[in-house]
């Protein structure tokens, strides 16, 4: 094992990681990438033959890291309400994003102002990886949300899409109005869960007085 090489391309790697969760992939380039690695452009190709294969590979770990993060925090609780489940959900994101501020900026980069030179390939790549917390959101989490548990009246599945777009909206705002400040984030945690309390209470009760 040669351990120059080893370390060489871990620089590499570090330094494009930082790089394209600031600038995005298009605005980073490799001699960029080789100036702030402190290596020469060549050793780049040489160990991940393209730019473009160098950030699918620095998204992929990074999913993969944030991932491991989650999974570990999630299974120390444990709740059957519904609401107090996606609460958990947010909470948690938010300590991940706390804990990994480089890798939760890169992707935020990547799912929604992705360059169209990768596109097509990120586009599979976020699918493939997003099936694990996919399969958490529709069978642990909403397979807590039933016909017995709704207003009547209500259909199921558009119940369960309206709180979809809520909680992601509500993440993603939280997520980007503390971009570059995640420990504040974590200072207020408590203030940012008494809104999602608030959003709940809403979702459950509605807004409008009864009229009798």
């Amino acid at each position: 094992m040669n351990l120059e090489l080893d370390e060489k391309n871990e620089r590499i790697f570090q330094a494009a990681k930082e790089l394209f969760a600031i600038h995005g992939y298009h605005q980073t380039s490799t001699n960029l990438i080789a100036e702030k690695a402190d290596v020469s452009k060549s050793l780049i190709f040489h160990h991940f033959r393209s730019k473009k294969k160098l950030y699918l590979t620095v998204i992929d770990h990074s999913i993969d890291l944030m991932q491991t993060s989650f999974d570990k925090e999630w299974h120390t609780h444990g709740t059957e309400d519904f609401f107090e489940m996606m609460k958990k959900l947010v909470s948690i994101k938010m300590i991940v994003a706390v804990r990994y501020p480089t890798e939760n900026k890169l992707l935020m980069h990547a799912s929604h102002s992705p360059s169209k030179e990768v596109a097509q390939e990120l586009q599979m790549l976020l699918m493939e990886k997003s099936r694990a917390m996919q399969t958490l959101s529709d069978e642990t989490i909403f397979g807590l949300l039933t016909t017995h548990s709704i207003r009547e009246g209500v259909e199921l599945e558009h119940a369960k899409n309206s709180i979809r777009i809520i909680f992601d909206a509500f993440a993603k705002r939280i997520v980007s109005e503390y971009d570059g400040r995640y420990e504040e984030m974590i200072t207020n945690k408590e203030k940012i869960l008494t809104e999602l309390d608030a959003i709940i209470d809403i979702l459950k009760y509605g807004v409008s007085k009864s009229i009798l």
